[in-house]
């Protein structure tokens, strides 16, 4: 507990003094793009915490099916759907016999699955509880092979259509969340070991194929949950298919780092084939709501998204995509979503639209150094196959305002092409600011990207351009007012110290 409470006010001066990473930057960026040198393919990372459904409790709530479509949301993890996919609601009698079919109730979680699979998306399905007040939910299972039974029925139910359940080849299976953390787990770093050992000899004995992982702690710091967590599966030879961990971070540069050293303490233990999974991730939990839903968190996500890239991470899980319309919430700056209850866009969801937008028509990454994020400013650029399209993505989440320079060089058409500039800042929400002709193999422009702005090139020869961006939601007056960050931080670390203790 004590560790937590240190995290949260170091994150609020961390956050009340912002950095000038700025200061350290080359005021004249030169961006090197050559058309026939390529780099594989561009991973989309679209992945997201619950939705499609609404949170079951929410009036007025809507389906985010099309939402997430427009944005290319493909890979749905169902953590904190607040009830209907945890174990204790589907089991709900923990003297009832694991075995029987009448001991277990998949009403609700067939509800929130099912639109999940009609959205084509893939499942990855968190075997724990939602986040929550009942103190009950965070203490070890007390007879974890019964719980590791009725895990391996869930999978039955929704694999093998075991009691009139479903054939949705749901591959990956993650193992509780956030164990390192009191308000998740009441046990000891070893109990979580045994549940897990439990748990994937139950299942891979049941069927082999299944990915099973963890331990989907809320950072990468505790090092019970890393090194002793390894140690562990090593000597006692137990697999691990995937390694799950979550950051809400202050920069891009820090997912950036922190997956790097999840990747290269997996390989120092002889996983290299084990998968990194971060199943959480957002900008730092403490920030202010309006640096959640504004063109800040926009420009933080497409810088994020460009440095998974170089990585070494295989799915990057945003928290989340919907809303549950708590006030209170959204006054101390807890809303994660990127999306009003009642579906309305916010900014950041806009950069998966984008991003969409770059790999659904130019895949092909052109080759650029290493993207880190380490001066604040990133860009990503891509081509098609057929090579009638060119992307580029250039993003600054804190650097100054500073110019750069856009070479593309052996741009393969022989004609005329258009040149599109699309935006995204504050005012401007993936809308068309400049279209322009060329008929060049080598186009240049000079531009200035400002601070939390994202700027997004097409050049075509083709005749279909990508839309611009769907409304906003608006951000209410009283959480745009600065004066009241530092108050909402605050409230927010006093709720995080109750529901954790």
């Amino acid at each position: 507990m004590k560790k937590f409470v240190i995290f949260c006010i170091t994150s609020i001066i961390v956050i009340s003094s912002v950095s000038t990473l700025s200061n350290e930057i080359n005021q004249n960026l030169i961006i090197e793009l050559d058309c026939t040198q390529t780099n594989g393919v561009i991973k989309p990372y679209a992945e997201i915490n619950c939705g499609p459904a609404p949170i079951y409790h929410i009036e007025n709530g809507v389906d985010l099916t099309n939402q997430y479509q427009d944005i290319g949301i493909n890979f749905i993890r169902t953590h904190d759907f607040f009830g209907p996919t945890d174990v204790s609601a589907i089991f709900p009698n923990w003297d009832a016999n694991p075995y029987e079919e009448e001991s277990y109730n998949f009403t609700s979680s067939d509800e929130m699955i099912a639109p999940i699979i009609n959205a084509g998306c893939k499942v990855f399905y968190r075997l724990g509880e939602s986040a929550s007040g009942n103190n009950s939910l965070r203490i070890p299972p007390a007879n974890m092979t019964k719980w590791a039974e009725v895990c391996k029925h869930i999978v039955m139910h929704y694999n093998d259509g075991w009691n009139n359940g479903y054939h949705y080849n749901i591959t990956y299976w993650e193992i509780w969340n956030e164990p390192d953390l009191d308000g998740f787990w009441d046990g000891t770093a070893d109990e979580y070991y045994t549940l897990y050992h439990t748990i994937v000899q139950t299942l891979k004995t049941y069927n082999p194929s299944l990915k099973i992982g963890g331990p989907c702690t809320s950072s990468i710091a505790d090092t019970n949950f890393t090194h002793g967590f390894l140690t562990y599966l090593v000597n006692n030879e137990i697999p691990l298919d995937f390694y799950s961990w979550h950051h809400y971070a202050d920069t891009p540069h820090d997912l950036y780092t922190s997956s790097r050293t999840v990747r290269n303490l997996l390989d120092s233990y002889g996983f290299v084939d084990c998968e990194s999974i971060n199943t959480e991730w957002n900008i730092n939990i403490l920030t202010p709501q309006r640096d959640k839903d504004n063109a800040k968190n926009a420009a933080f996500t497409a810088c994020s998204l460009t440095t998974f890239q170089d990585a070494s991470i295989d799915y990057a899980f945003r928290y989340r995509g919907t809303q549950d319309n708590n006030w209170l919430m959204r006054l101390i700056g807890f809303d994660l979503a990127l999306f009003t209850h009642d579906g309305i866009y916010k900014t950041p969801a806009l950069i998966y639209k984008a991003m969409h937008y770059l790999i659904r028509d130019t895949p092909i990454r052109l080759t650029t150094p290493t993207m880190d994020a380490s001066n604040g400013i990133t860009y990503l650029a891509g081509i098609s196959e057929d090579k009638s399209n060119i992307t580029v993505l250039i993003s600054n989440f804190e650097a100054e305002d500073m110019e750069y320079t856009l070479n593309i060089e052996n741009i393969p058409w022989n004609s005329s092409y258009r040149v599109l500039h699309y935006s995204i800042d504050d005012e401007t929400h993936l809308e068309i600011t400049e279209d322009m002709n060329s008929d060049s193999s080598a186009f240049s422009l000079t531009k200035t990207i400002e601070t939390s702005t994202v700027n997004l090139f097409r050049l075509t020869n083709s005749s279909t351009i990508p839309d611009e961006g769907p409304p906003v939601a608006s951000i209410p007056l009283i959480l745009r007012l600065k004066i009241f960050g530092p108050i909402a931080a605050l409230l927010g670390i006093l709720i995080m110290i109750l529901f954790f203790t």
